[in-house]
């Protein structure tokens, strides 16, 4: 699900940062939940010393923004709606 539109393309770094998070949300309760964890925090360290920022800082700045992310990789349907 690409994550980006051709005017505002996104980091592709922070891109894997938020589908690690989706990974992990989507998990949550499931058998994966534990290992979707370890693969977002490993990212989200891996992100933060590559800019320079603490890691619960990113972290919530991704939890904030991860809404808006989702919303904006809705496909709409391509069918027509039903009158």
């Amino acid at each position: 699900m690409p994550s980006y539109s051709p005017r505002f393309p996104m980091d592709p770094e922070l891109e894997a940062l938020l589908k690690s998070y989706d990974a992990f949300f989507e998990a949550r309760g499931g058998s994966d939940e534990q290992r979707m964890f370890t693969l977002y925090e490993s990212r989200l360290k891996g992100a933060a010393n590559s800019r320079s920022i603490n890691s619960e800082a990113l972290d919530r700045a991704v939890r904030k923004r991860y809404p808006g992310w989702v919303k904006a990789n809705i496909r709409p349907s391509t069918l027509p709606p039903k009158a």
